[in-house]
């Protein structure tokens, strides 16, 4: 069949009927007695020549099926859904609040202006497992103890144990001491992958949709910063399990402004529908009455995991510290997203391969408190997400 597209789409030649041409062609000249068996030269410059075209096919193929934002990867997709006025999401910075104690007056040098320059330079510190921060803004410090803001030095998911960020990367006279007390003030988030963005164009084009609830989710996830959105309705008339009020709506929003998330609500919830949350935003409207829009923050929930690692091959050694880091990594919940065992198995797998191979995970257990261990496990309120650290993760080798 030769190679077309037409109402069916692009449909390319096999390998198989490309050497079958290749051979006739061959034959068609020097006879049918001509040998083109795969260790003849003539079979080896069939086989050359064949697996060219076919390459050149795959090229081919690869690019018609990008033109469907849900086959494209890498490049192509970022151009894909630009159509839509969509644009994959770039990493974030955790922020971190650090106590630094001094015994003197210093200056100490922030990011100031480079605060999303990834080579910005200023005060840092860190912790014993090599994770950077760095002054957000430039400080005058009086003898005492103050609490300053930090940039994580690398861009994604990086979040540090409280009581471990003791280390004064840059030496100042004066400074005797740093310290976390207290969880980060926001955990950053890893650049958006392509099943992310495929997924959040697909829900961002639900903005013509017919009906209130996902033309207003959809206009949501297209406001520049927000990363995830849920939404929850309650078509009873009574507030329901999740203090929904009746006819009411709930919106959690990660990422994205007050004031672009509450104009969204109040250019698009539909009339009298009651809403739940504890952000309120408030709008004057033209008659000069004020709408107070209602949504909420995602809040983060801990997740604790512990697995066995059954070598299978004799002698094996784990970097159990770099399997911890890769699960951290990969593992991701979702707004409301329940955890199981299950997927958890299968990141594990992956950071084995990942970190040398030759284990597998057994006995996969999760927990929301470190104590009571299931298979199966839902976020305590659907504005939770699950979130994991390489301290909550136990891992034994059998």
């Amino acid at each position: 069949m030769p190679d077309i597209i037409d109402a069916t789409g692009l449909t390319v030649d096999t390998a198989a009927e490309i050497t079958a041409q290749l051979v006739a062609g061959l034959q068609s000249i020097y006879g049918n007695d001509i040998n083109v068996d795969q260790n003849s030269p003539d079979g080896q410059v069939v086989g050359i020549i064949t697996q060219e075209a076919v390459d050149v096919r795959e090229i081919a193929v690869a690019l018609n099926s990008s033109f469907d934002p849900d086959q494209a990867v890498g490049v192509l997709l970022d151009q894909r859904v630009a159509i839509n006025n969509i644009e994959r999401l770039g990493g974030t910075y955790t922020l971190q609040s650090v106590d630094v104690t001094t015994n003197a007056t210093v200056t100490l040098q922030g990011l100031d202006a480079a605060f999303f320059d990834p080579n910005g330079t200023g005060y840092t510190v860190q912790d014993a497992s090599g994770n950077r921060f760095i002054l957000v803004d430039t400080n005058v410090l009086t003898a005492g103890t103050t609490t300053l803001i930090f940039r994580a030095q690398q861009i994604g998911n990086v979040s540090v144990p409280i009581n471990t960020i003791t280390i004064p990367v840059t030496v100042i006279l004066g400074v005797t001491g740093v310290n976390n007390s207290s969880a980060p003030l926001s955990v950053g988030a890893n650049q958006e992958t392509d099943p992310q963005l495929r997924t959040r164009r697909s829900r961002s084009v639900a903005l013509s949709s017919n009906g209130y609830l996902n033309g207003l989710l959809g206009f949501v996830l297209g406001i520049n910063g927000v990363t995830e959105a849920v939404l929850y309705e309650n078509v009873t008339n009574i507030t329901d399990v999740n203090s929904i009020p009746a006819h009411g709506i709930w919106l959690v929003v990660a990422g994205g402004a007050h004031s672009e998330i509450g104009r969204a609500i109040y250019d698009r919830k539909s009339y009298g529908a009651n809403m739940k949350g504890a952000v309120e935003y408030d709008i004057t409207t033209l008659n000069g009455d004020i709408f107070t829009a209602k949504f909420d923050r995602p809040v983060a929930e801990d997740l604790y995991i512990r697995f066995d690692i059954q070598p299978t091959v004799s002698g094996s050694a784990f970097d159990e510290a770099a399997i911890k880091a890769y699960i951290v990594d990969n593992l991701i919940y979702g707004i409301g997203q329940f955890a199981e065992t299950s997927s958890v198995t299968a990141v594990a797998v992956s950071a084995i391969n990942a970190t040398g191979g030759g284990g597998v995970p057994v006995n996969v257990e999760i927990s929301d408190d470190g104590i009571s261990w299931f298979d199966f496990l839902e976020t305590s309120t659907l504005d939770k997400e699950f979130t994991l650290d390489a301290s909550r993760i136990t891992t034994t080798v059998l």
